[in-house]
């Protein structure tokens, strides 16, 4: 299944065991380091180091690490903040590593360290989303839990925003579903004030774009004109992720005071459409829901076609030309089909069935619309 390939959930004593190997590397191996590294270097040919102070200062560092990760690994929920130190620390000894190699020649032992640390970074960040968000787990399951005890009126509201189309196709395969079994499915998509929100785009608007997502600075958006009292018993609300986070216009519909009250007493599920970095994203959309009155029944994230780094490429050359398989000259590495595949949104239809089919508390299977 192409929602099983997209999130493969980390059980928590292998998150563990992973936090107990790095701390074991860190402090036991910089420690070995710092006692061996003359007859070390000497047998592997590494330059003896020109600034000795330098060069133990960034051992200590490391072997600080090791004690964090220590930590994480003996009450992990005790320490999760240690997880975006490491987390931070990791992916900045692996950048500058990466920077010196390439333009400074250092030799290829002091890559070995970079490469592990880029590892651990992205372990560190989904052992926290883990940790924060442990629901998402069964919540990707395949299952649709029950949901709230309110008098069914079949009609479901779907919102998000799409730039490339993606997202709108999940919604409107989810919607399919859901008409499929009797329920009235609407469709909104926000649309911001600001009119860099858009494809195709200017680099400029990219790189607005860009900044924005990563600072998590708010967008603006045009009212919903949906009032607190809707006759909808079930929301849905699509994402993409920008920056590893959910897209600024879509946030705008959570922090918009107008707002509020619509999730309210309301089953709610989530759809992530990505190219790949998903986990952070719903894990948002699903607390927004959750902060808003809304009984999450249900989540599914599905990832573009393809492997890193070839859907990274297809992703900025599909922004570049605006359609998919080119360059030419790339074929074989630049996917051919941009987005989320067939399999993909067939599931989404199941989806939206499966939503529409859900249990719920105190009502008869037939008021609910489950079959008998």
């Amino acid at each position: 299944m192409e929602l099983l390939r997209s999130f493969i959930p980390l059980p928590r004593i292998v998150f563990r065991a992973l936090c107990l190997i790095t701390a074991l590397a860190n402090a036991g191996g910089n420690l070995f380091l710092l006692l061996f590294y003359r007859p070390l270097f000497e047998l592997l040919g590494v330059p003896m180091p020109a600034d000795l102070y330098a060069f133990t200062a960034v051992s200590g560092f490391s072997f600080t690490v090791g004690v964090l990760a220590f930590l994480v690994f003996l009450e992990p929920e005790a320490n999760k903040s240690l997880l975006i130190v490491g987390a931070l620390g990791k992916a900045i000894y692996a950048f500058f590593t990466f920077y010196f190699y390439v333009f400074h020649g250092i030799h290829w032992f002091y890559l070995t360290f970079g490469v592990w640390d880029a590892v651990y970074s992205v372990i560190f960040t989904l052992f926290l989303i883990q940790l924060l968000s442990p629901d998402l787990t069964y919540l990707n399951s395949g299952d649709v839990f029950t949901g709230l005890a309110r008098l069914p009126t079949n009609k479901a509201l779907l919102l998000g925003f799409s730039l490339t189309d993606q997202g709108r196709k999940g919604l409107e395969h989810i919607a399919k579903g859901l008409r499929s079994k009797g329920y009235t499915a609407d469709i909104r998509y926000v649309k911001p004030v600001e009119s860099f929100f858009r494809f195709p785009m200017s680099l400029l608007d990219f790189v607005r774009m860009i900044s924005r997502a990563f600072l998590r600075i708010p967008a603006r958006i045009h009212p919903l004109g949906i009032p607190a009292d809707h006759d909808y018993d079930l929301i849905i609300v699509e994402s993409q992720t920008w920056m590893v986070g959910m897209t600024a216009p879509v946030e705008a519909i959570f922090q918009d005071p107008a707002n509020a009250g619509i999730f309210a007493g309301r089953d709610a599920a989530a759809l992530n459409v990505a190219r790949g970095a998903w986990r952070r994203s719903q894990a948002m959309i699903v607390r927004w829901l959750q902060r808003r009155g809304g009984n999450v029944v249900g989540a599914r994230a599905f990832t573009h076609v393809g492997w890193e780094p070839s859907r990274l490429f297809s992703l900025w050359f599909y922004l570049i030309f605006r359609k998919a398989g080119v360059p030419k000259i790339l074929d074989g590495f630049v996917q051919k089909h941009y987005g989320i595949s067939e399999e993909a949104l067939a599931e989404c239809v199941q989806f939206g069935e499966d939503l529409a089919m859900r249990k719920r508390l105190g009502v008869p299977a037939r008021a609910a619309g489950v079959p008998q």
